[in-house]
């Protein structure tokens, strides 16, 4: 099993003071990969988590999110397993709203709906590329700031917009912890 053949991953988040990782699982409950959390301790303590790289088996690095220390803007990259660029990631801020661009492959990708609740669609020239809801992990993780959802991937996708759109979703993970920390 590979999330590039899975049109359907459940992300489980995995949070501590120092770590953002998550399990990915298919639709059945199995987990077919996972997201470590990158960078020293000391600074992921101090300013979050700052990279993630998801792993496609062991030792199989496929997806790489960083975000890059720039004044102002959250700016994420997301790059492949070999560190070559799929998509870029930035926030802006506009008149009592928050907004957040993407550039996959050339293309401008539309995020609609409730990018904060984890309930949105990301849509491109060709259409939907994906749906993210977010999913009740109990009142337990809840309360420890853990989170579980899915991330539903149009089946014509290529395997570079898969994992443009799945780094995107982790980005946005980021972002939304990013916020948190500084309210």
């Amino acid at each position: 099993m590979t999330i590039f053949s899975q049109n359907t991953l459940i992300f489980q988040q995995t949070k501590n003071f120092s770590k953002n990782d998550f399990a990915i699982l298919d639709s059945s409950g199995m987990q077919i990969a996972h997201v470590d959390t990158g960078g020293s301790t000391l600074g992921r303590m101090f300013v979050g988590a700052r990279e993630l790289t998801v792993f496609d088996g062991p030792d199989n690095p496929v997806i790489v999110v960083k975000d890059t220390m720039t004044m102002g803007r959250d700016r994420f990259e997301i790059l492949d397993g070999n560190g070559s660029p799929l998509a870029s990631l930035v926030k802006r801020i506009t008149f009592f709203k928050t907004k957040v661009s993407i550039s996959m492959l050339g293309e401008e990708l539309e995020l609609l709906g409730s990018i904060w609740d984890f309930d949105f669609q990301i849509t491109g020239p060709g259409g939907v590329l994906g749906t993210v809801t977010r999913e009740w992990s109990g009142m337990g993780n809840a309360l420890m700031g853990k989170s579980t959802y899915a991330v539903r991937l149009a089946e014509n996708l290529t395997r570079q917009q898969r994992q443009a759109v799945i780094g995107s979703v982790l980005a946005l993970d980021l972002i939304r912890e990013k916020q948190q920390r500084n309210s």
